[in-house]
């Protein structure tokens, strides 16, 4: 089965390399970082990760819906516009990156996938689509197994109301206060998972309130930290 892993703003054990405000376990290069801070903590990441890793995918995350399919073959310094990855190669690592929206993590015997869920995304239908490529390897969705690391909670996620509308309208579940236009992302991917029987763990902590964490909203500027998983 897949290992996973949340990282938070400090690594497990130590001080991670990114200084303010990208202190210290950043693992972006899109936010102006020091690449070499970077490269040092997912150097981090890849000792975290152990030695069973060959090689670790990371994305640049666009808000859209694309997937790629990743193999043992593809160069692990490749920058992928997509907001989901999938493999069935196994010592392969993929990882999303967020600073509030949700990290979800899927996994099956013998496939996995990666997913950045903001709500772009997640209006776009990026969950459905990841959910047709397993079933596409004809991995039945009632073997899936997924999981959602911390992400803003909806009491701070207030948006605009064509955001709110375009959301609450696809997936009901998201939908708390019309008039404060607040959207619980987390829910409406777990009511999705309910609907199809797919059992899901989800991380309770809120990227804003939790200070151990990178927020967008919260900080403005700020470094990002990952979901991963692999078989």
């Amino acid at each position: 089965m897949a290992s996973t892993v949340f990282t938070k703003r400090a690594p497990n054990r130590g001080v991670g390399a990114s200084r303010p405000p990208f202190d210290s376990y950043n693992l972006a290069l899109h936010v102006g970082d020091d690449p070499l801070a970077v490269a040092a903590n997912r150097a981090t990441l890849g000792d975290e990760i152990g030695t069973d890793v060959k090689r670790i995918y990371y994305m640049n995350q666009v808000h859209g819906r694309e997937i790629a399919v990743v193999n043992g073959a593809d160069s692990s310094e490749r920058l992928l516009d997509v907001d989901a990855l999938y493999t069935r190669e196994r010592g392969v690592a993929l990882v999303v990156l967020v600073a509030d929206c949700i990290p979800l993590l899927i996994a099956s015997e013998s496939a996995i996938a990666a997913v950045h869920v903001g709500r772009r995304g997640l209006a776009a239908g990026i969950v459905e689509r990841v959910l047709q490529q397993f079933a596409r390897d004809r991995i039945d969705e009632s073997d899936l197994r997924a999981e959602i690391g911390a992400s803003i909670c909806a009491d701070c996620y207030q948006v605009d109301s064509k955001s709110y509308e375009e959301v609450s309208s696809k997936y009901p579940a998201a939908a708390t206060n019309q008039a404060l236009r607040k959207l619980d992302l987390t829910k409406a991917v777990t009511t999705l998972f309910s609907e199809r029987g797919i059992a899901v763990r989800v991380a309770r902590e809120c990227t804003r309130h939790d200070s151990g964490y990178f927020s967008y909203r919260r900080d403005g500027q700020t470094g990002r930290q990952a979901g991963v998983i692999w078989l």
